[in-house]
């Protein structure tokens, strides 16, 4: 585990130099992992020469596994037509019928049966993956890293924080874990090991979500858990912490959940306070909660008392400001001063969301796009009728909230002379990580990449799982988002668009896998914008019940050459774990030649002839809309620019920065934990 953490987290390998002189051994080591598309930079091959045989042949046992794992190798990847793509490209449309339909009729046992044709070398290059040397403070502060995260986390990451608090000895536990789902993990750990978790809960809600976690629910406490049956000792502690903090207000935000949550607790049998609470809720006694106090004012049209109201808590004044604009149009000047006061007291994380949201307000906006909390992560596109607001208003809560920022991260340690990558203009900041799929590399939902090479025409997808059927298919769509063809089972190919599928198999109780190309230059001149990568379970369990499922892509030059998977040229891996059936883990514009990363569920129909991309062809628009067109976030490039204003100097040049936010070096958008705990506090 210790090597996947640092190869995921900060692309490098902890080693502990020694004083052997091991060319041959590192050598062959390095050769290895560049079949993979990885490689050692100058300080990891040098310490890596200087370990014995034996402790080579240990480290090389450790990584490759890793390196494997990443890139989905492994496995067997066996497809129906094993001369793809030229076989399926030159078979007539009988031919892939009656095969099919064999197939189906067999219950998936029966494949065709052809002679493997051998395929040609070809020499591609691929974009090596370098990892380099780390320290073990390096390795250490990615826990620091983790818990001081202004963001949820996704499973990976949590599970990266149960093996350091299980494995690991002297860790150093930051002053404050910031966000309550990653406080609660601890909690939870902390319990299960005898240590005291009071300084941990301040909160209700925080009872609330550790009781989740202990129980393996969702502790974003989005959807609901059915409680765990804890020991006495257990419950009496969570009872006794209940009766120390907890208010009528804050179990009421979780009514419901707290009901069912009292009696798995028995809290009658611990204490007499938590036991009247419980029953005022189950009897459905008025609770008057600040929220209530809030309605009462709008309704009484009292804009001085509201917002003196709301001023107690700036947090809540900042989600319902752009409400208040609307409500009291004529009083913005108003509305404006008595924010931007207290604005000083709202998190940097909500005045970010703010800021990304007023920035797109001065237009009427007809329709929004929401990412609903939970673990399952969808895009919704909701129809709304909010006017344009006042310019004026606009400009100075976007300034005001600017300012505030920037004076806040001005009191950060120096960052010298800065230099800032425009390309990050098309990264929004990290946000609702918890559904976050684990992945090769990960990235907040809506970035914007280069997909490479201009060599490289030849946009493959590929699927490997173990169960019941999945099917891939890939939906093309025009300048306006409408579908306009589709590769799946039931259309194979596209002379057009010169598209093809590998073929449909239904069966993969031993492993199966399928493999769809896309010709990007012959795609996009024939009318296609952008190409859906889109993974569906045609009849059966979610993702999370299959026993493995994973997908990814590559860009190949040569796509008859060499084997059908390669390694190396695999720029994305992502293991679908979710509890859903339908999944767009990216989605290509073919017109910029950028890989926008979606990995977002779609609302399942389902017609008589199963789960397909005919039968969801309306979801699938709308998530590609939502993804597409989403502009309510602030860029990474915004958010490295506020801070370069605060504690730095921005150069023209990144050979001339002390400071780096790029692509690929310095501080990259895949460096999620460290913008999350570093640049968003």
């Amino acid at each position: 585990m210790k090597a996947k953490i640092t190869i995921k987290k900060i692309s490098g390998i902890v080693v502990k130099a020694s004083a052997y002189e091991n060319e041959a051994a590192a050598s062959t080591f390095m050769a290895a992992m560049m079949n993979y598309g990885y490689s050692m930079t100058e300080d990891l091959y040098r310490a890596v020469k200087s370990l014995s045989n034996q402790e080579i042949k240990e480290l090389y046992h450790e990584v490759m596994p890793v390196l494997q794992e990443l890139k989905g190798s492994g496995v067997n990847y066996i497809v129906m037509y094993p001369n793809f793509p030229a076989q399926v490209m030159k078979a007539s449309r009988v031919e892939l019928f009656v095969n099919a339909l064999t197939h189906y009729w067999s219950l998936g046992q029966w494949m065709p049966m052809y002679d493997e044709v051998k395929r040609e070398l070809g020499l591609e290059t691929n974009k090596v993956i370098m990892l380099d040397l780390v320290t073990e403070d390096q390795y250490q502060s990615l826990f620091t890293h983790l818990l001081t995260s202004n963001e949820s986390l996704s499973a990976d990451d949590k599970s990266y924080i149960e093996w350091f608090i299980q494995n690991e000895t002297d860790l150093t536990y930051p002053d404050e874990i910031p966000f309550k789902e990653n406080m609660c993990v601890v909690a939870g750990l902390f319990m299960q090991n005898e240590k005291d978790i009071s300084a941990f809960i301040k909160t209700a809600t925080d009872i609330l979500r550790l009781l989740t976690y202990l129980s393996g629910g969702d502790v974003s406490l989005a959807e609901n858990t059915k409680f765990k049956t804890l020991s006495r000792k257990y419950r009496r502690l969570l009872v006794k912490l209940i009766e120390k903090v907890a208010s009528e207000e804050d179990v009421y935000r979780h009514k419901n959940k707290w009901i069912r949550a009292f009696h798995s607790l028995h809290v009658g049998d611990y204490s007499d306070k938590v036991y009247a609470l419980a029953r005022k809720f189950r009897n459905n006694e008025k609770v008057y909660t600040f929220n209530g106090k809030v309605q009462y004012e709008l309704e009484n049209r009292d804009l001085q008392v509201l917002l003196k109201l709301l001023s107690q808590r700036a947090g809540e004044f900042a989600r319902r400001l752009d409400h208040l604009y609307r409500e009291f149009p004529v009083h913005g000047d108003v509305i404006t001063e008595a924010f931007l006061k207290v604005a000083g007291d709202v998190s940097t994380k909500v005045l970010l969301q703010v800021l990304g949201h007023f920035y797109t307000r001065v237009q009427a906006v007809n329709q929004k796009v929401i990412f609903p909390k939970g673990n399952v992560q969808r895009a919704k596109l909701i129809k709304t009728d909010f006017a344009a607001l006042d310019f004026k208003y606009v400009a100075s809560i976007c300034n005001g909230i600017e300012s505030v920022l920037v004076g806040r991260f001005a009191k950060q340690e120096d960052l010298g002379k800065v230099w800032i990558e425009p390309e990050l203009m098309y990264c929004p900041i990290p946000s609702q990580q918890r559904s976050a799929s684990e992945g090769l590399f990960s990235v907040a939902r809506g970035t914007r990449l280069p997909l490479g090479s201009d060599e490289k025409n030849t946009l493959r997808f590929f699927i490997y799982w173990v169960g019941k059927d999945i099917d891939l298919s890939a939906t093309l769509h025009d300048e306006d988002f409408n579908l306009i063809e589709y590769i799946s089972y039931t259309n194979l190919k596209s002379a057009a668009y010169q598209a093809c599928h590998s073929g449909d198999i239904t069966s993969a109780r031993n492993g199966a896998s399928e493999f769809i190309d896309i010709s990007l230059k012959e795609a996009y001149e024939y009318g296609a914008r952008y190409v859906a990568m889109n993974v569906l379970v045609y009849s059966g369990p979610t993702f999370a019940e299959h026993e493995k499922c994973h997908v990814g892509w590559m860009l190949r030059e040569k796509p008859q050459s060499n084997e059908i998977y390669e390694p190396a040229s695999v720029q994305q891996k992502i293991d679908l774990m979710a509890s859903t059936r339908n999944v767009i883990p990216a989605v290509f514009d073919l017109k910029e030649r950028k890989m926008i990363y979606c990995d977002l569920s779609t609302m399942r129909s389902v017609h008589w002839g199963g789960n397909n991309v005919e039968s969801n062809a309306a979801s699938i628009e709308q998530t590609l809309r939502s993804i597409v067109q989403a502009n309510n976030k602030v860029t990474l490039y915004k958010l490295f620019e506020m801070h370069a204003q605060a504690r730095g100097e921005l150069v023209e040049t990144k050979e001339a920065a002390e400071t780096v936010f790029s692509l690929d070096k310095g501080i990259t958008p895949y460096d999620i934990n460290v913008i999350s705990s570093e640049y968003i506090a």
